[in-house]
This record gives C-alpha cells, sequence and structure tokens, in this order.
C-alpha cells in the first residue's frame, strides 16, 4: 500500500514516519533505498520532518521508503530538467547543467582531493587565488626549484646600495 507521511526518526537507513492519512500513525523502521550496498557503498539519510512517500504492508509492519517529497514549505529551488542540483543547508551545492555542459562545485568548506597515483586536468586551469604546493612546481623544462637553485646565488658586478646595478653574472 501506498502512504504518505513525515519522518519523525532516524537512524542508519532506516526511518520511522507518521502516517498522514491513517491518523498520524506512527510507523515502525522502514528501510530507506540506497544507490548501492553491495561491493560500492553509499549513504543517504532522511532528516527529521521530511515529506516521504513509502510502500508499506497492509499491518504497516513492514515498509520502504519510495522517496523525499517536496511540499508547500520545502519548495524545489530548480526547475529545469536540464539542470541537476544537489543543495546542503549550509549552501554548499554541486551542480551540472547538461545545455551549458557545465557542472558548478559551489563548497563553503574545504575539498580533499587524494589519489593514490596522480590527478589529470586535460584543459586549461584558471585559478583567482594563490596556488600553495608542499613540493616542487614542474612544467616541461624543469621544476621552480631548480630555476631557483641556478638563479638565486648570482652576483651583480657593481652591488647595490639603493643604486642600479649592473648585468647578473647568470642571467635567466
Amino acid at each position: 500500500m501506498l502512504v504518505f507521511g513525515t519522518v519523525i526518526a532516524t537512524r542508519p537507513h532506516q526511518v520511522r514516519i507518521k502516517i498522514h492519512e491513517f491518523d498520524e500513525f506512527e510507523s515502525g523502521w522502514y528501510f530507506v533505498p540506497q544507490l548501492c550496498t553491495v561491493k560500492d557503498k553509499s549513504s543517504n539519510s532522511l532528516a527529521i520532518n521530511t515529506e516521504v512517500a513509502a510502500c508499506v504492508t497492509d499491518d504497516f509492519e513492514d515498509g520502504c521508503i519510495i522517496g523525499a517529497l517536496y511540499n508547500d514549505e520545502d519548495v524545489c529551488i530548480l526547475e529545469d530538467e536540464n539542470v541537476k542540483l544537489l543543495s546542503f543547508e549550509d549552501g554548499t551545492i554541486f551542480k551540472y547543467d547538461k545545455t551549458e555542459h557545465k557542472h558548478t562545485v559551489d563548497v563553503k568548506g574545504q575539498i580533499y582531493v587524494k589519489a593514490a597515483d596522480k590527478v589529470i586536468f586535460d584543459c586549461e586551469v584558471e585559478m583567482t587565488k594563490n596556488l600553495k604546493v608542499a613540493k616542487d612546481v614542474f612544467d616541461k623544462k624543469g621544476s621552480m626549484q631548480a630555476m631557483r637553485d641556478v638563479y638565486n646565488p648570482h652576483t651583480h658586478s657593481n652591488g647595490n646600495n639603493g643604486l642600479p646595478t649592473g648585468k647578473p653574472s647568470v642571467e635567466m
């Protein structure tokens, strides 16, 4: 039987709901479907007060949440079938627009990426802030540290003392 209700309690991968059309009956623990549960794993919890649809047995003993529902209070913030959006309470968003071929990630904190081998960008990369690197930076000609090792120890032919200097002994 299909019922509609509000989440009143949560625990990992299960919720209890208050079923509206049956005098606000409080259910037992119903399963919340996940994207994958065997070799790959996913976790998607529902918050208390989330409106849901559920498929339940006639005695309401067993059930499974079909999905969360928008309502008059929790309105959908997106009305474009070409855009997929995951929006969090803190303002963080993951958005993909199929029409523009654009993926937007706006995280209200830090992003940590760790790869066993390397991360490859096959595109132009633009940065609007500083780049801080814990190790060396390389281009097709060598490393920045190797460049510093060659050019930092140079000397000038006539000192400085606030005056123009001569050419360095090693030019960059």
